[in-house]
């Protein structure tokens, strides 16, 4: 817009014609078509999404891990292993949510936390039934694989 409006005072200045870029009445294309703009940016919402999610829970992990020792399947949740083990698992959804949230190797984040989560839900299922918790980690699940199928990422890091 400003190299066009310099444009126009250019050529008023020196009489000249301004050749117009695009035709009279053309918008920039994101605003006349928002439902593109929208899908464009959808896959890097749903990454950046993706990543709060995990940095979160693994923040709550790092920071209670008792709260979360009841989860590990078949060891005692009052028992060391499975403390060091909700710590473990803390520290790698924090490390894959700042990895998806900057865009740093994506994908293989993405790859990673369908593997973690999926794990998640089938242990979840298998050892307390199917309750809310576990249909709200097969949706983000599918939130992971999702962004792990998606083309069109923008603001990555790339090397």
């Amino acid at each position: 817009m400003a190299r066009r409006n310099r444009a126009h005072r250019l050529a008023a200045q020196t009489g000249a014609a301004v050749a117009n870029p695009r035709p009279a009445g053309d918008a920039h294309p994101a605003a006349a078509n928002p439902v593109e703009s929208v899908r464009a940016w959808a896959p890097t919402a749903a990454r950046v999404s993706l990543g709060l999610v995990l940095l979160w829970f693994g923040m709550h992990e790092l920071t209670q891990p008792s709260q979360w020792t009841g989860y590990v399947p078949i060891i005692s949740q009052t028992s060391h292993l499975a403390l060091a083990l909700v710590l473990l698992h803390g520290w790698l959804l924090c490390v894959l949510g700042v990895a998806l949230t900057l865009g740093v190797a994506a994908q293989l984040a993405a790859a990673v936390s369908a593997l973690l989560l999926l794990e998640i839900v089938v242990a979840l299922s298998f050892t307390g039934g199917v309750s809310d918790i576990v249909a709200r980690d097969l949706g983000v699940f599918g939130l992971a694989v999702a962004v792990f199928s998606s083309d069109g990422q923008r603001l990555i890091l790339r090397s």
